[in-house]
C-alpha cells in the first residue's frame, strides 16, 4: 500500500468517525461494557498472581540442628549452606532466640513455658531460597540434600502446604487460561456485532465503491482503523468503569491493587487489536469480501 493511499485511508477513517458521532458513541459504549469484563478479569488475575508471588516470597526452609553439635561444626555447616547455588540468605537461630520468638508467638500465654527446667527448642538455620528455586520440586530436592548431614536433626519446609500450594497454583493457571480465552472470544464476538451497526449504516457507500472497482483492502482498511480507534476509546472508558469498581471493592478488600502502568498499556493495546480484529471479522461475515 502506497504512503499517500495509506494516509488517505487513515484520514477517511477519522473523518467517518466524526460524521457518525451517534453511532460511534453507541459503539464505544457497547464495546467498553464488553471490554469491562476483560478488564475485571485482568484485575482479578493480576491480584491473584500477586498473592501467589507474596506467598512464595514467604517460603522458608528450617534446618534444625542436633543439640550436641559443636560451634565449629555448626560454623562449617553454615558456610556450606551459604555456598549452595539455591540459597539466597541463611539466618542462624540460636536456642535462646528460638525460645524468645516462641514466647512472642504465645503472647499472653507465654508464662506456660516458664515451668520448663531446660530449653527444649533446637538451634536452627532459617534458609531463604532464590526465587527460581521456590517451586515444589526444587524445595524438596534442597531439603533432601541439606538433611543428609549428620549435624541436622530435622528439615521442615511445610511439605503439606507446598503440595497444596502447587496444586492450587496449577489449577488456577488452567482455569485462568480457559476463562481468558472465553472472555477474549466473547469480546471479539460482541465487538464484531457492534461494528455491524456501522457497516449497515454505510452499506450503500460500500456497494458504490465495489461498483467503481475499489479493492477489498481499500474498502476494509477504514473499517479496521475505525475499529482499532474505537477499541482504544473503549479501553479508556472501560478503565474508568474499572477504577470505580476498584474504589468500591477496595473498601472490602484493602489489599486489592489496581493495574500497573505496564498492565494498563498491555490492556489498551489488546483492546485496540480486538477492535481491529472484530471489525475485520464483521466485514468478512456480512460483506463477503
Amino acid at each position: 500500500m502506497k504512503l499517500n493511499q495509506g494516509t488517505y485511508l487513515v484520514k477517511e477513517a477519522f473523518s467517518t468517525l466524526g460524521r457518525h458521532r451517534g453511532i460511534t458513541f453507541l459503539s464505544v459504549v457497547i464495546m467498553s461494557l464488553s471490554l469491562l469484563v476483560l478488564a475485571v478479569f485482568l484485575l482479578a488475575t493480576d491480584n491473584v498472581f500477586t498473592f501467589f508471588d507474596r506467598t512464595r516470597q514467604e517460603m522458608r526452609v528450617f534446618v534444625y540442628l542436633e543439640d550436641g553439635a559443636t560451634p565449629n561444626v555448626v560454623h562449617e555447616y553454615h558456610r556450606w549452606l551459604v555456598s549452595m547455588e539455591e540459597v539466597e540468605t541463611v539466618e542462624f537461630i540460636s536456642k535462646e532466640q528460638a525460645m524468645t520468638e516462641f514466647k512472642e508467638q504465645l503472647g499472653e500465654e507465654r508464662s506456660v513455658v516458664d515451668v520448663l527446667e531446660a530449653n527444649p527448642l533446637p538451634a536452627s538455620f532459617r534458609v531463604t531460597l532464590k526465587d527460581q528455586y521456590r517451586d515444589k520440586v526444587s524445595i524438596e530436592k534442597f531439603a533432601g540434600a541439606v538433611g543428609e548431614m549428620k549435624v541436622v536433626e530435622e528439615v521442615n519446609y511445610g511439605r503439606d502446604f507446598i503440595d497444596q500450594f502447587a496444586t492450587i497454583t496449577q489449577a488456577f493457571l488452567y482455569v485462568d487460561l480457559v476463562l481468558g480465552l472465553i472472555v477474549i472470544i466473547s469480546s471479539i464476538f460482541i465487538i464484531a456485532n457492534t461494528v455491524r451497526l456501522t457497516i449497515l449504516s454505510r452499506q450503500k457507500s460500500i456497494e458504490i465503491l465495489k461498483l467503481v472497482g475499489a479493492t477489498n483492502r481499500f474498502i476494509t482498511m477504514p473499517f479496521v482503523i475505525e475499529g482499532a480507534v474505537q477499541g482504544g476509546m473503549a479501553a479508556v472508558l472501560s478503565l474508568g468503569f474499572l477504577f470505580v469498581i476498584y474504589v468500591v471493592v477496595r473498601g472490602m478488600l484493602p489489599d486489592l491493587a489496581f493495574l500497573g502502568a505496564n498492565k494498563i498499556a498491555l490492556y489498551a493495546l489488546t483492546c485496540i487489536l480486538l477492535g481491529a480484529v472484530g471489525s475485520l471479522a464483521s466485514l468478512q461475515r456480512h460483506l463477503k469480501l
